[in-house]
């Protein structure tokens, strides 16, 4: 039970800084297609605080001995996961209302 690191695919930790270059290649497209610098910030600001959001949630669940995306939730692995909740919760924190001001201006996009 539970998941074994031999049968952990090793994309689970290429996904995250993948998922990180997305958004720095959008928020470069979005300045240099549209030209406003400040819609450029809020893409990659709220890009970062979704996936610091993504990491505190990921962090609490092996904190509490769950396997997530980035780990298996046993052993040593629970104490990595605090810490990746201490380094990303701030981050998440302070970019977390851009990432709700990037979240709604994609919904109004789509309407």
């Amino acid at each position: 039970m539970g998941a074994d690191l031999k049968r952990r695919s090793a994309w689970r930790l290429v996904v995250p800084p993948l998922v990180f270059g997305a958004v720095v290649v959008a928020a470069v497209a979005v300045r240099v297609g549209t030209g406003r610098s400040g819609m450029a910030s809020l893409v990659l600001t709220g890009g970062v605080g979704l996936v610091a959001l993504w990491a505190v949630l990921d962090g609490l669940a092996r904190a509490l001995g769950r396997a997530t995306y980035l780990g298996t939730g046993r052993g040593l692995d629970r104490v990595i996961g605090v810490v990746q909740v201490g380094a990303s919760a701030g981050v998440a924190l302070a970019l977390f209302p851009n990432a709700v001001a990037l979240i709604e201006g994609l919904v109004r996009l789509t309407r």
